[in-house]
């Protein structure tokens, strides 16, 4: 009897002992490069940031000492300061034998602060997220209390966790999400700046779509890179271009953006679709769902035409802006907001998948339906033969 309760207890306590056993993975902050910014102000970001992301991983990964890492590193010889690039950030990875690193830069222009980081994988050699968030306005407590903890806990939710169990599992090659956006058609009338709007379009596209946590972005220097060609000046003039762009860049999906500026109204159309198909091993949850169109028309003014933007990504994207995000619409504001989209949406998924001759021919066959319809309803029901004039004798 002795005997048996032994080795039941061994059976039962076997599998949480080989639990524990298992190595959490390691991550390192290193400190954070500041461009018009003081050191000592860095170290402090750095230390909130270490502080933002640990407070989201909880007891699941193991945050290198700050201390001890720069001893190991100056021992080695490895940049401790201003170490921001992917390749310092792997050389720091390889000498502290970390699985992942965190970079990150800070850069102050006048009053207005751009915040970079992004969290790499040293074993494999690669970016899994980024964070990044310009045109930050307002002192440095205000962006250590929000921009640093969001940037921390964008980072920390990257899906790495199911790397820490170390089991032998089946490697499935599935895609990281990444999305590219690039102009499709840009005809803008001389009241608007025409070098700078392309770029700022862009950045108000980024800004939105880092805050949801929808999908990860190919890095901006790459749409900058394509926005100064000279053959897209005036955007890439259709979505297939766009998709080799893209797949060019390693991009999964794409958003596409069209705005035509008149003397009195801006018109834009804002689109987003995939190029690479959901892998089965990915659950539908998880994957960033395209063919979603939405066009609206506003003021030519710029605050006016930002706001819009930023308003319209998030339904393109397949998600709600929180709360308190923008101002807020009344309930029919919202509501023709939404059936707008849903049309947009279908026709859009009908061009992709059978081509824009279909949708003209659906669009002329409810045009022909309204006008019947349209015909008989002027023309009423008709009265029969009337009681009329008697015949002339």
């Amino acid at each position: 009897m002795m005997v048996f309760i032994f080795l039941l207890i061994a059976s039962i306590s076997s599998p949480v002992l080989s639990q524990n056993s298992v190595r959490r993975q390691t991550i390192a902050v290193l400190e954070f490069e500041g461009n018009g910014v003081p050191d000592q102000t860095m170290q402090d970001v750095t230390k909130r940031f270490a502080s933002e992301y640990t407070a989201y991983k909880g007891k699941k990964f193991i945050l290198l000492d700050r201390n001890q890492m720069q001893r190991s590193l100056q021992e080695q010889g490895v940049r401790i300061y201003g170490c921001s690039t992917f390749k310092c950030a792997m050389d720091a990875g390889v000498v502290l034998g970390a699985d992942f690193v965190v970079v990150g830069t800070l850069t102050k222009n006048g009053s207005v602060y751009s915040l970079r980081s992004q969290l790499i994988d040293v074993k494999n050699s690669k970016t899994v997220s980024r964070a990044e968030y310009d045109h930050i306005t307002g002192d440095i407590v205000t962006i250590m209390s929000k921009e640093v903890k969001k940037a921390a806990a964008y980072l920390a939710s990257a899906k790495i966790k199911s790397e820490a169990i170390q089991t032998e599992v089946v490697k499935v090659d599935v895609p990281e999400q990444k999305l590219i956006i690039l102009p499709l058609e840009i005809t803008l009338s001389q009241s608007f700046e025409q070098e700078k709007l392309p770029e700022l379009v862009n950045e108000w596209i980024r800004g939105e779509v880092t805050f949801s946590e929808k999908s990860n972005l190919v890095d901006f220097s790459i749409e900058k890179t394509i926005l100064s060609k000279e053959e897209f000046k005036s955007g890439v003039m259709s979505n297939e271009v766009a998709k080799v762009i893209g797949s060019q860049h390693n991009a999964t999906h794409v958003l596409t953006w069209t705005l035509r500026v008149t003397e009195s109204k801006a018109h834009v159309i804002l689109s987003h679709f995939n190029i690479v198909g959901r892998p089965e091993s990915v659950a539908k949850v998880e994957w960033l769902v395209g063919g979603l169109r939405a066009r609206f028309k506003t003021k030519t003014d710029m605050d006016i035409l930002k706001m819009q933007v930023r308003k319209y990504t998030w339904p393109v994207l397949g998600t709600t802006a929180p709360t308190g995000r923008f101002p807020a619409d009344s309930f029919f504001a919202r509501l023709w907001m939404k059936i707008k989209i849903a049309i947009d949406s279908l026709l859009f998924y009908i061009e992709n998948t059978y081509g824009i001759a279909v949708v003209i021919l659906i669009l002329l066959l409810l045009s022909g339906f309204g006008l019947a319809f349209g015909y008989d309803a002027i023309k009423g029901d008709d009265p029969g033969p009337g009681i009329g004039f008697p015949p002339e004798y």
